[in-house]
């Protein structure tokens, strides 16, 4: 039998609790649904870091910002770092990435259509890809396959003041609203980015026919801001209560309305995984492959009185995984702990395809294939997950979280400081929380003398994880010996 294909799922900003009828409200997701019942729920997966690039680096390479150099959005992966993706190919699968990958820096002259990027993709693995910037970025002046389709309709120009409604940070001179006050999408449905790259990964499914297995990437800008819901989509909230920020006395209504615009949001890529999903059943692919649904890193969306993410809060690192497939377990919810940087090693472990040897990655394979009923003490799972920033660390065991510093809360003149805190200073104050007792982390117990044995254990528990995160990179070149000679 041909080994399985994989469809890799992955949104960006989606936390975990917006998903489903959950403690959060609801949020129409029911092809995600549909997914985790085919398949395993996963509900304590972190991201190894709390922004788009570092993160993405960690899953595809395997490996911590520590250790690769990609640790803020200014940095990118170095053309050639082994990835998981080039041992697919190298094994016969053909790989393709539609969507944002953002592994590339998005700078303001950035052609994710030309030659050279299409070259550094080629050296992480991929053979084929259809790429965007994501979120608005094309008002900076990036060119990406979503800029050419808009140019291509003759709608770019519109689009593009569409997006001015926004203050962007790196346009300080240009003001606009915060990037989650909601402006519905008021152009034709099949224009929206959403739409573009749901359509895209579809007619890609319809049109392969090689006699080999693929691994198709599927990345999807949306929820993240600036907050843009398609109206079909807002349509299911428009009349719904919806549950207040945690952390926050009395919230504004324009964040009441950015909250149900960006479950909308998900609700549109919801819709796309399950046309998505839809297909491979058409084309009889649905029994041998493999579907992954995941998020780079999550979204505050008001909680605590903050937005986006680069922050240790669960609403920043916390998010959805979901795999089906073959072998793999139906209907199981696993609380075992989990990073994002699992999933390559535990894709190639489910595909018979041999890792690379730098990747740091746990496989969950056997909790997805039944060699295990253990979700916290099987041999190979974590007992803790790790979560870094910059100089800051985070280590949590499950019920407590040992923040050693956060980014958003460091008042030091650092330069922008969700983008590029330097990794060779002190971090910012330490925090502890207990999740059982507080799960909205407002209770920190590190300056209470009566945690100080938890507090040191915690800190304990951190340094482990980094003395077994640290990894030197062998120099490739090993020289050789040569006999003396006299």
């Amino acid at each position: 039998m041909q080994r399985p294909n994989v469809v890799f799922i992955i949104a960006d900003q989606h936390r975990w609790d917006f998903m489903g009828e959950g403690g959060n409200g609801c949020t129409y997701t029911p092809a995600l649904d549909r997914l985790g019942s085919a398949g395993t729920r996963f509900r304590s997966a972190y991201c190894t870091s709390p922004l788009c690039c570092p993160s993405r680096a960690a899953i595809a390479s395997g490996r911590y910002g520590m250790n690769s150099g990609c640790f803020t959005n200014l940095h990118q992966l170095p053309p050639g770092t082994p990835s998981y993706i080039s041992r697919f190919r190298s094994s016969g699968y053909h790989t393709c990435a539609i969507g944002k990958t953002h592994m590339e820096i998005h700078a303001y002259d950035s052609d994710l259509t030309g030659e050279a990027h299409r070259a550094y993709m080629d050296s992480l693995g991929w053979d084929e890809i259809c790429e965007i910037s994501g979120n608005g970025m094309l008002k900076t002046g990036i060119r990406c396959a979503y800029s050419a389709f808009l140019r291509e309709m003759g709608h770019f120009d519109e689009v593009l003041a569409f997006y001015r409604n926004w203050h962007y940070f790196m346009d300080a001179s240009r003001k606009g609203d915060h990037n989650f006050v909601p402006h519905a999408w008021p152009f034709s449905a099949e224009l929206q980015e959403t739409a573009f790259v749901g359509r895209r990964a579809v007619d890609w499914l319809r049109r392969w026919d090689e006699d080999r297995p693929f691994y198709l990437h599927v990345g999807f800008a949306a929820p993240h801001a600036p907050i843009e819901p398609s109206p079909a989509f807002m349509d299911l909230y428009r009349d719904r209560p919806e549950s207040p920020p945690w952390a926050v006395e009395e919230a504004p209504g324009w964040l009441l309305d950015g909250r149900r615009g960006y479950r909308a949001m998900i609700s549109q890529v919801d819709h796309y995984v399950g046309q998505i999903v839809a297909c491979l059943a058409e084309r009889g692919w649905r029994e041998n492959t493999i579907v992954v649904y995941t998020a780079d890193h999550g979204e505050m969306a008001g909680d605590h009185r903050r937005f986006g993410k680069t922050c240790f809060y669960e609403p920043s690192i916390r998010v959805p995984l979901l795999v089906a497939g073959p072998g793999i377990q139906a209907n199981r919810e696993s609380s075992a702990l989990v990073e994002l940087l699992d999933l390559g090693k535990t894709l190639c472990d489910l595909c018979d395809v041999e890792p690379h040897a730098l990747d740091q990655g746990h496989s969950l394979a056997p909790l997805l294939q039944e060699r295990t009923h253990d979700d916290r003490g099987a041999q190979g799972l974590r007992e803790t997950v790790y979560a870094e920033m910059g100089c800051d660390k985070m280590i949590c065991d499950g019920r407590y979280k040992l923040m050693w510093g956060d980014p958003a809360s460091d008042s030091r003149t650092l330069g922008r400081l969700h983008l590029d805190k330097p990794i060779d200073i002190p971090p910012s104050p330490c925090r502890l929380y207990d999740l059982e007792t507080d799960p909205h982390e407002c209770n920190d117990l590190s300056p209470d003398r009566a945690h100080r044995d938890l507090l040191m254990d915690m800190m304990g528990k951190l340094l482990i994880r980094l003395n077994q995160n640290s990894q030197t990179q062998p120099f490739k070149d090993r020289g050789e010996y040569h006999p003396v000679t006299h």
